[in-house]
Formats: structure tokens, C-alpha cells, sequence
């Protein structure tokens, strides 16, 4: 294995990567795991763990439909899930999923989604677009009205433009608080909730890894999947605009949700336009690769001891600040 140690501001320990032997961190034909060090000046204190897995779905439109691969491999492995939280397209998936909906409807719903299916378009002073329609979707296909009627506990995290901090939603109606966690800017109009107005959980947390662990777990599991158009070149429209400038913002935002996180996926959907929703089928594929690479991984996760916080770290491989990687490469 290969150890690379360049030098950074403050002291951060050493990035590491899986060898071309393979040794010590498992490989795939097509991807790897690999193990990394964040700055972390004192890892948050964990909460009392149920054991299970608390998923982090992140944002990223189309891309999102990633997670029901991710949750297929779970349900294939049998991997418990403790606790969801979920930003933009993933707090739908997860308060589906939540709710009870199999899923195998789930994933034949998103196969038959359209942009039209959730979305109006509604030139305003604040949007181009309502996605009031998204709130009426969510009645017909979650068999929940409410957090409290969900069988998993959920968060859905929206955006406060009036601060800029992460709203984090765990109890009260759930169409609200969801369709503000999928409010773009500049796309979609803000939802009021209250005296707040809120965009995009994205924005302030692209991966919702702190909600997810102050739900409690056994492990903290983030699934990345990036708000990038996925188009090369120089943007050709607004919303071209806006989204490569918030996926710039959010990877300068990775180390604040990268190190709640035992265990980060990124499945391969660079290739998938935020809008191209005709497939979800790829993008379900790539999160099955990246989550069957991870799987190994996990299930060491759920093996430790529910220990208490201070002794979160006894060894090298969770030591404070490590972070454990499955990406699969093209």
C-alpha cells in the first residue's frame, strides 16, 4: 500500500491508497477502497448507538437515484439501517424508503419520473420554478404524513437563507420539510416554513453526515453524488451556471461533512445530467458497484463494540480524523 504524506497547513495525517498488489485495502476490478485522513481537531461525541448503519443520503437531482442501489445492496446483505438523513433528492428517497414503501416500488416509481412530475414552471421575483407538484407526489407514494409515523428514523435537511445554517427536520409533516430540502436556487422557489425561508439542503450540507450521526448507529455511512451538471465545457445557461457554482462551493464544503462520516460512497454518475432522469437505471447500477465495494467494510463497522465516544479511535484503522473511501473508477 501506498503511503503519500505531502505537507498541508496544520498537521493532518497521511493520505493513504490502496497498492496496486491489492494489499491491505481491498480492491475491485473496477474501483477501490481506500482509507483517508481528515483535519479533525476532536471527533463530536457519539450518541447512544442502536446497531445499524445511519445513512447519509446527499443531493444531486437525476444522480440521486443512486441511493436505490446503494439500499438495494443493504437489503441484498442484509445491512440494518438504524437511522436516515437526507438532503435534496435524498431526504424523498430516504422518507420514502422510511415510510415503508418496498422498495421495489420505489424503484419503479423513479424509473417513470419526469421533471414535469414534481415541478411547475412559474417565472417569480424569487424562482423559475414551484415545486408544490413534488408535495403531491410525496402524498401519493409515502405511506407516512408525518416523522413520527415513519418506521426509520429520518432527518431531511433544508437550507435557512436567512442564516445559511443547515435546518435539520425530525418531527412535524414531512411534505413541507421535503420540499424545501429540494428548493434549488434560482430554479425552484423558496419554501416557508414558519418565519424561515428555505432552499436546498445541499447547500449547507451536501451529505447530511451530522444529522445522520446525532441519530444515532452503529456507523455513519455517507452516499456523495455531486450536484455537477454533468456536461464538460463552459456552462450554456443559467441553471448551468448556478449548479457548477454550488458544486464548486460544496467541494470546498467536504472536509466539514467528510469527517463525520466512518464510511463515504461515491458512486460513478458523473456522466448523468442533474436532469436526466430517463436514467435511473445507470445511476441505480453505480450506486449497487459502489456499495457492494463497501459492503466488507460495513459489516467490520457493525462488528465493533458500541463502545462509549471516548473510546471511539482505539485502533489505527478508526483512529480520530480516519475516513474509509469507496469510489469506483472508470
Amino acid at each position: 500500500m501506498g503511503k503519500n504524506a505531502a505537507p498541508v497547513s496544520a498537521p493532518v495525517r497521511p493520505y493513504w491508497s490502496s497498492g496496486s498488489d491489492g494489499s491491505l485495502l481491498r480492491r475491485a476490478a473496477s474501483g477501490n477502497l481506500r482509507r483517508m485522513t481528515l483535519r479533525v481537531p476532536e471527533w463530536p461525541a457519539r450518541p447512544s448507538r442502536a446497531r445499524g448503519v445511519s445513512l447519509a443520503l446527499g443531493g444531486g437531482f437525476a444522480r440521486g437515484f443512486a441511493h436505490l442501489g446503494v439500499l438495494k445492496v443493504f437489503e441484498q446483505q442484509r445491512i440494518p439501517i438504524a437511522a436516515i438523513a437526507g438532503s435534496s433528492i435524498g431526504s424523498i428517497i430516504g422518507a420514502a424508503y422510511a415510510s415503508g414503501v418496498p422498495l421495489a416500488r420505489i424503484i419503479s416509481v423513479s424509473r417513470s419520473i419526469r421533471f414535469r412530475d414534481f415541478a411547475r414552471w412559474r417565472v417569480s421575483r424569487l424562482g423559475l420554478a414551484s415545486n408544490q407538484r413534488l408535495g403531491d407526489l410525496i402524498l401519493r407514494v409515502l405511506q407516512a404524513r408525518t416523522f413520527e409515523d415513519l418506521f426509520i428514523p429520518l432527518a431531511v435537511v433544508a437550507t435557512d437563507l436567512g442564516s445559511g445554517e443547515a435546518v435539520e427536520f425530525t418531527r412535524g409533516g414531512l411534505s413541507d420539510a421535503i420540499r424545501a430540502s429540494c428548493a434549488f436556487p434560482g430554479l425552484f422557489e423558496p419554501v416557508e416554513i414558519g418565519t424561515r425561508c428555505l432552499v436546498d439542503g445541499g447547500l449547507a450540507a451536501p451529505v447530511p453526515t451530522r444529522a445522520a450521526r446525532v441519530l444515532g448507529g452503529g456507523c455513519v455511512v455517507g452516499v456523495s453524488v455531486g450536484v455537477h451538471d454533468g456536461r464538460s465545457g463552459n456552462p450554456s445557461n443559467i441553471f448551468q451556471v448556478v449548479s457548477r457554482a454550488v458544486s464548486a462551493a460544496q467541494k470546498n464544503q467536504a472536509e466539514l461533512w467528510e469527517r463525520e462520516a466512518d464510511l463515504v460512497l461515491r458512486p460513478d454518475v458523473q456522466s448523468i445530467a442533474w436532469d436526466d432522469f430517463a436514467s435511473a437505471d445507470e445511476a441505480i447500477e453505480a450506486g449497487t458497484a459502489a456499495a457492494n465495494l463497501a459492503i466488507p467494510r460495513i459489516q467490520e463497522l457493525l462488528a465493533r463494540p458500541i463502545a462509549s465516544p471516548e473510546l471511539h479511535g482505539a485502533s489505527e484503522d478508526d483512529a480520530p480524523g480516519t475516513l474509509w473511501l469507496a469510489e469506483v473508477m472508470r
